[in-house]
């Protein structure tokens, strides 16, 4: 079975380190861009229960259009977010998903979206 390894860095007191993670091409559900993979560390429990602080997420930068329902990194005043795609009122948003955060909403003319979030792994 094809495997995709990527690498990513973390600050483990207050150095950054470089680590690897390789999984089966067969999580990845929708199309991807191998070439355009990348695999960040999610900061916040905006996106939970769906996907929890510290979880690892594989995003895929040549997916940047909007499509509903679908997750995104997106940035925003100077800051990276994972957020969901969502219409609201005939017009296109980025959301939490939990509720303690509805706060966080984002209109997409406001937002630069990055990447399409693919998969995520979270440590139990």
């Amino acid at each position: 079975m094809p495997t995709i390894n990527l690498e990513f860095s973390e600050i483990i007191d207050n150095k950054v380190e470089k680590r690897d993670i390789c999984f089966s091409s067969s999580l990845l559900k929708d199309p991807y861009s191998k070439e355009s993979l990348f695999i960040t560390k999610v900061d916040g429990e905006s996106m939970q229960p769906v996907i929890n602080d510290k979880a690892l997420v594989v995003a895929d930068l040549s997916q940047n259009e909007y499509i509903k329902d679908g997750i995104f990194l997106v940035y925003y005043e100077e800051r990276m977010w994972i957020k969901k795609a969502r219409d609201i009122n005939e017009e296109e948003h980025f959301v939490s998903i939990n509720p303690d955060y509805s706060h966080l909403v984002y209109k997409k003319e406001d937002v630069r979206v990055i990447a399409k979030v693919l998969l995520t792994f979270t440590n139990l």
